[in-house]
């Protein structure tokens, strides 16, 4: 099954609904129009089944050596493998693992469970600038995996995870920057009369390559907490997700590649939308949401997404277009007739990201399709212990060391037929200062 295909379809049949919400509502017959509300809360409930349907066949995608089967290909050996059925997982909890790390830098206990997990994510050994403790697979996936599902922009990426021996990924994507008389580089139809031939076309691919960074984290515990495994269960697991949403959201955002993941706002891909003539200096107004949609690639609006400053939420219900002498307003509430999860504007959704700009500068709007940016990440994480680091307050650190990358998908605009404007799946706006 197309999973995208039936949460298009789904989507349509609400906004079908919606439209006779609204015409319900005119005409005051709202028990009607309440009828119509609890058919589009089930349909949200289907959305959501069928998007984690979607989320779950993503993860762990097989890579197959040599062949472009439209999934990332694995720079190591590339032979299908179930991870999941050969990991070693020693450990009940994270709590548990790190304690035990704890106790033998205390030389109190040589846990043998500690080596075993090290000896199944390949890491050596335990000393020295590059020693440390590979974290049970199951605890560093659920770990990255958590900052992803709660980041309402992660979770809607192209998201893979490649294999604890390869360091990097390879995948074929389209070499294309006009789609005005072929696709993908130079796929082409036409007409031909009966027994004639036409010219022969083909595709044209670009190697693609992401090379796993690293990200690390820290955690100061005291003695006392690094007694109640429950407790660095909790605080420590949530934590470092909580930091790794921020720092894979700020970089996507706005990464500069070196190091880390590309943003999209340093993307080649990214088109910038000039502010109007007379706009005040951090204002978005109606105009701005229909010049920076119509920059937008009309393949995949269904997935679409607004990123914006918090900072800008307080002009969001006054977003409208003059239409005669009456305004038409942009921009719906949560909840409401549609039973959104998320405010909309042009009945797309807005995310709230404090990574992005600044109000008022290039880009604290952008408008944004997430399935053109790719994550990449390993499934396993290595920490390390060290007492050294604040020992006159009695505190220990916990390192944390994930590996991930991420970067936009297509490379520069395209055009298409009939139009000298390009368009592309990452729009923003430009600076009002």
């Amino acid at each position: 099954m197309d999973y995208m295909e039936k949460i298009t379809e789904l989507r349509a049949s609400k906004a079908k609904l919606n439209e006779q919400a609204q015409a319900l509502v005119k005409e005051g017959k709202f028990e009607d129009a309440n009828q119509l509300a609890n058919q589009m809360e089930g349909i949200n409930k289907q959305i959501q089944t069928v998007e984690r349907l979607l989320d779950e066949s993503r993860k762990h995608a097989v890579p197959l050596d040599g062949k472009y089967d439209g999934i990332l290909h694995d720079e190591g050996t590339g032979k299908p493998k179930d991870e999941k059925k050969d990991a070693v997982k020693p450990f009940a909890t994270l709590g548990e693992q790190l304690k035990a790390v704890y106790d033998l830098r205390k030389g109190l206990v040589a846990d043998e469970r500690l080596e075993k997990v090290n000896n199944a994510a390949g890491v050596t050994g335990t000393n020295g600038p590059d020693g440390g403790f590979a974290l049970q697979e199951d605890f560093a996936g659920a770990i990255l995996e958590s900052a992803v599902r709660q980041s309402p922009l992660l979770n809607r990426l192209d998201r893979y995870t490649c294999s604890s021996a390869a360091n990097a990924m390879r995948w074929l994507h389209a070499d294309e920057t006009d789609i005005s008389t072929s696709v993908f580089g130079g796929i082409q139809m036409f007409w031909a009369a009966e027994g004639a031939t036409v010219a022969a076309s083909k595709p044209q691919f670009r190697e693609m390559k992401l090379d796993l960074e690293k990200m690390m984290g820290f955690c100061y515990c005291t003695d006392e907490m690094l007694q109640d495994a429950a407790f660095l269960t909790g605080f420590v697991g949530n934590g470092f997700t909580l930091a790794a949403d921020r720092l894979l959201t700020e970089s996507v955002i706005s990464g500069d590649g070196v190091g880390k993941p590309l943003g999209l706002l340093n993307s080649g891909a990214v088109i910038v939308v000039d502010k109007e003539s007379s706009q005040a200096a951090g204002t978005f107004q109606g105009a701005n949401v229909i010049k920076m949609q119509a920059r937008a690639m009309p393949r995949g609006r269904d997935r679409m997404v607004w990123l914006m400053h918090p900072d800008l939420e307080e002009q969001l219900p006054y977003l409208a277009i003059q239409s005669g002498e009456a305004a038409k307003f942009l921009w719906n509430p949560e909840g409401g007739l549609g039973n959104f999860d998320t405010q909309r504007v042009l009945n797309k959704p807005v995310l709230f990201e404090d990574s992005c700009p600044a109000l008022g500068s290039k880009g604290d709007v952008m408008l944004v399709d997430p399935m053109q940016y790719i994550l990449l990440s390993k499934g396993t994480a290595k920490q390390d212990w060290s007492i050294h680091v604040e020992f006159l307050t009695d505190q220990n650190c916990f390192r944390m060391v994930f590996r991930c990358n991420g970067a936009p998908k297509v490379t520069q605009p395209l055009k298409i037929k009939n139009s000298a404007k390009t368009r592309s799946p990452f729009v923003a706006l430009a600076a009002r200062t």
